[in-house]
């Protein structure tokens, strides 16, 4: 079951656009199954199958790597770390920085940096809106946390000015974009994704230049 996993892992990520090396594999699923076993006691996620936590979990967290944009890169209300541990394991060459406000799920990902050895990844046990950084960040992601216009609102203070905020969506979220100012419209693209194995509808967002404090 681990080698067929592991193979499936490696090709989807090669359609992703990503070449895994075999002990990224490793880790990635060994980061799933640590995610299956927090489970048990603190339902982290809905899903609890191994293949679909490949897809659902892994290979979507994946399909935002090339719209990241930096080395230092947030994200917002990681929750099992979905998308920031995942893109941290694959990507050693940035750093994550992911914020939880729940306590349960922070120390889930402390423990999650602790057994993959991620060095590369902060975790911040705090909401969003009252995180101070030292340094401001290139890239925000978000996946399923709230609406784009919300999103700018509660991110405002993290992002360089030219920085770039990510926000995974299902279907096409023509009521969000409606939502926004006509200078948020202007700065926001929508790309529609494909997950290897994963029959949904997948969009990103990606918005740039968004923040509302301008020089």
């Amino acid at each position: 079951m681990a080698g067929s996993l592991k193979l499936q892992l490696a090709e989807g990520a090669r359609q992703i656009g990503l070449e895994l090396s075999e002990a990224c594999c490793d880790t990635l699923l060994d980061y799933a199954a640590l995610i299956r076993k927090w489970n048990q006691a603190h339902n982290l996620t809905t899903i609890d199958d191994p293949a679909k936590m490949l897809t659902h979990h892994l290979l979507d967290s994946l399909s935002i790597a090339r719209f990241v944009s930096g080395d230092r890169c947030l994200d917002i209300g990681s929750g099992a770390g979905l998308p920031g541990m995942v893109m941290a394991l694959a990507h050693p060459e940035q750093h994550w920085t992911l914020v939880e406000s729940r306590t349960k799920k922070a120390s889930f990902l402390r423990e999650a940096k602790t057994r993959c050895k991620a060095k590369n990844v902060t975790v911040i046990a705090a909401r969003v809106e009252d995180y101070r950084p030292p340094a401001n960040f290139d890239t925000l992601a978000s996946r399923a946390v709230s609406t784009l216009a919300n999103l700018i609102g509660m991110t405002d203070h993290l992002h360089h000015p030219q920085g770039r905020l990510i926000s995974m969506k299902g279907t096409y979220p023509e009521d969000e974009l409606s939502a926004l100012t006509p200078r948020h419209r202007e700065m926001t693209e929508v790309f529609a994704v494909e997950v290897p194995g994963l029959d949904a509808h997948r969009h990103i967002v990606v918005m740039t230049d968004v923040s509302e404090n301008q020089t």
